[in-house]
């Protein structure tokens, strides 16, 4: 009989599921009680973690105790369940698994529950809130929504981030069926903001799915939900677009907008554009891992590269890291990659396979075949490697240092470059 770590990691093996069944069921078991926190639920393509980390930070400042739940993690399984922004201890992570895995094992006649581990880690982050008595719940979405295990608890509002055409294997051909999945979040006579994408298909699908509100199958009775557009000024970044969605969420909810200016200056979300100083070098970790995350934050690549690589004889000197998961839409992420080399070409591209993914990131072998704007092409086969090569160069000749693509790959450099601590994976500085 395996033990609650290795249970979690052979729930690996159970690939992944879209249906509420078990999750309710197990929830039912735990006899789990929301009814004394507010819990927030955010569906998107894009912008998701942003603006979940943008609540934590600045519900933690105003001192409301918040637990957030993301996924995937970076470095640890522990960040995916902060607690007023800093991941829960390995204590408490494995008191809580332990339940889990007692409760799913069945008891008292009671049928075994066969759980993903998706599904588990979101229960784990469910009963934490319960255990830590938080006064508000913030809950990012893994897929789509109407089929998520979020799915499965109360909302009191939820936040419709920024939609595109991705898992289209899964979640539909159009933008309008994606919409429809995600908004599908939407809970009866409860509050949305939405993302106003300015398209018929799309306010449509929103409209159709707050109309028809409710999932009876767990215990919800058919209601409509009540939506709020938001648009957004096309000069916009992600945090000023999670800005502006926040403030609004926080508004109608009647919690306090003071400190989300500053969360927005002092919020540090891993390997989201992330700088860091390490050995003489500076890096800029983005985990835009997809085509349309990848497009949304190329202006604001494109300008920080301008401002923080070094000159030498006229020309800004700059390298690029890029490794990915398997993927369907890989040759426009190609595509995209291109776009930012013609604007600044990089001195030199590395090549790399993230670790620690559900699926073996893509070889480097098969990223070489592409026609990459220059010859100076290298491919080492971890993220260590690739350290180890630039620290035989000093920082004239790397220039400023950034790596995109996998998540994945962003955890292995911060661990690799020793910045996987609570205290560095929080989402705020320590306050003084």
């Amino acid at each position: 009989m395996p033990n609650a770590k290795q249970w979690l990691d052979l729930t690996r093996d159970n690939g992944m599921s879209l249906g509420l069944t078990n999750t309710h069921a197990m929830i039912e078991r735990l006899n789990l009680d929301f009814s004394n926190m507010k819990v927030i639920h955010v569906a998107g393509s894009n912008g998701k973690g942003t603006a979940c980390s943008l609540m934590a930070a600045s519900l933690t400042l105003s001192g409301v105790s918040n637990l957030m739940y993301t996924s995937p993690h970076v470095s640890r399984i522990e960040e995916r369940f902060r607690v007023n922004s800093v991941p829960i201890s390995r204590q408490l992570f494995d008191s809580i698994l332990e339940e889990i895995h007692e409760t799913a094992q069945g008891k008292d006649g009671l049928r075994s529950i066969v759980l993903t581990f998706f599904e588990t880690t979101f229960l784990i982050a469910a009963l934490c809130a319960n255990r830590t008595n938080v006064e508000v719940m913030i809950v990012e979405t893994g897929l789509g929504g109407r089929l998520d295990a979020t799915r499965c608890i109360p909302a009191d509002i939820c936040l419709l981030t920024s939609i595109s055409c991705e898992h289209t294997d899964i979640l539909g051909d159009t933008l309008e069926q994606i919409t429809a999945e995600k908004a599908a979040i939407a809970r009866p006579n409860k509050p949305i903001v939405v993302r106003d994408m300015a398209d018929e298909g799309f306010t449509k699908s929103v409209l159709f799915e707050c109309e028809n509100a409710g999932d009876e199958s767990i215990g919800e009775e058919k209601s409509p939900a009540i939506p709020y557009f938001v648009s957004i000024p096309g000069d916009k970044n992600i945090k000023d677009e999670a800005e502006i969605l926040v403030k609004k969420l926080f508004q109608i909810m009647g919690l306090s907008v003071q400190y989300l200016e500053q969360a927005k200056d002092e919020v540090r979300w891993p390997a989201r554009m992330q700088l860091i100083e390490k050995e003489s070098n500076l890096f800029l970790l983005d985990a835009a891992h997809n085509p349309s995350g990848l497009l949304r934050v190329l202006p604001e690549l494109i300008e920080k590269i301008k401002t923080l690589s070094p000159v030498v004889d006229g020309k800004q000197i700059w390298t690029l890291i890029f490794g990915t998961s398997p993927q369907k839409e890989l040759d426009e992420m190609l595509s995209y990659i291109s776009q930012l080399c013609d604007k600044i070409q990089p001195t030199k591209i590395y090549l790399t396979k993230p670790l620690g993914g559900r699926y073996p990131g893509i070889e480097t072998q098969l990223l070489a075949q592409y026609e990459w704007p220059i010859e100076n092409i290298l491919q080492f086969e971890n993220a260590e490697k690739v350290l180890q090569s630039l620290y035989q160069n000093s920082f004239s000749s790397n220039g400023l240092i950034v790596s995109l693509g996998s998540l994945y790959l962003q955890g292995n450099f911060l661990k690799h470059l020793g910045l996987d601590s609570d205290e560095e994976l929080s989402i705020l500085p320590k306050q003084s």
